[in-house]
């Protein structure tokens, strides 16, 4: 979770609100300007930009962001000029903590289109009642100040995407086209916290450190695949240096070499090469052997990334394993 929106900016009125209390999203969609939105003859707010006309003008306002409703004023200010996307959580539904984290993730993809606010359902009961919440975690949107429904419960970033690039188009037909201004740590992914050990072992020329504490979170998050590119790229960086770690280990003498081989071909560059020796010992071997081969070319794998070399190798992989 990041700060609260409003932190560093100007106060503004609160929220208009019914006879009973709870937020009225009309009385926000009949106000006038939002906040930092320059009228006419004014000076833009922001850094103006034209790339591929996406975005007409970038706010200085947190790309993630969390708001309650003392400052959900500023939300729908900001929504006049930028999409804003709102995630209703609360603390007792286990599925709002991934949803929030995904939708953090998109946000960031996404660099600045949109803004994302999150904010506590139970701790801002009238925002949910006005946006008539049935579920959480719920994800909606704010356009021009009107209210967008788009998801609850969870979801994954693959089928979220196409939502978002489908509520940018909607809203840039309603002539809301702002986003926001962002640095390179904004559409960062944050370290994981347990990833912060391995990561100070490698800093301080700990390698095997590293490797250790690089298996422990995997041990822990198995299906971190940070950590299983990362570790594998520490194992390279320790074989280079000629240190000794066992997990590395490919076995009997002709397979080491070829081991070797493909290590120096990967760390010149050369990743194809590199796979190429590595799938021609998995093709020659048997039993241990073969098995520690490819455990071997999987890591290469993971330190190269998806590329058209890694999925040629995988393919070639797949038929010699059938074999």
């Amino acid at each position: 979770m990041t700060q609260p929106m409003g932190a560093s900016e100007p106060q503004t009125p609160s929220a208009p609100a019914d006879s009973h209390g709870a937020i009225d999203l009309a009385a926000h969609a009949a106000q006038g300007s939002p906040v930092g939105v320059p009228s006419e003859g004014q000076a833009p707010v922001g850094d103006a930009t034209q790339r591929e006309d996406v975005v007409s003008v970038r706010l200085d306002v947190p790309l993630i962001t969390q708001a309650d409703e003392s400052t959900f004023e500023l939300v729908m200010s900001t929504s006049r000029a930028v999409p804003v996307v709102i995630v209703l959580w609360a603390q007792a539904s286990l599925e709002s903590r991934s949803t929030v984290t995904m939708m953090e993730d998109v946000a960031r993809r996404f660099a600045g289109r949109f803004q994302l606010v999150e904010i506590d359902a139970a701790a801002s009961p009238a925002i949910a009642q006005a946006f008539q919440i049935q579920a959480l975690p719920t994800v909606v949107a704010v356009i021009g100040g009107r209210p967008v429904p788009l998801f609850q419960g969870s979801a994954a970033a693959e089928q979220v995407v196409p939502v978002i690039e489908d509520l940018l188009a909607a809203a840039a037909q309603m002539g809301v086209t702002g986003g926001v201004k962002v640095s390179e740590a904004d559409t960062a992914a944050p370290i994981p916290e347990e990833h912060l050990p391995a990561l100070a072992a490698e800093e301080a020329g700990d390698l095997l450190g590293a490797i250790a504490a690089w298996e422990k979170v995997i041990e822990h998050h198995p299906k971190d695949e940070a950590a299983k590119a990362a570790v594998a790229r520490v194992r390279l960086l320790a074989r280079q240096q000629g240190l000794s770690d066992e997990a590395g280990a490919v076995g009997e003498a002709g397979a080491e070499e070829a081991a070797a081989q493909a290590d120096a071909l990967f760390a010149d560059g050369q990743h194809a090469q590199a796979f190429e020796v590595l799938l021609a010992a998995i093709a020659s071997t048997a039993g241990e052997e073969r098995d520690a081969a490819r455990l071997r070319l999987l890591d290469l794998f993971r330190i190269a990334g998806a590329t058209d070399e890694v999925r040629a190798a995988r393919q070639k992989l797949a038929t010699l394993l059938m074999i």
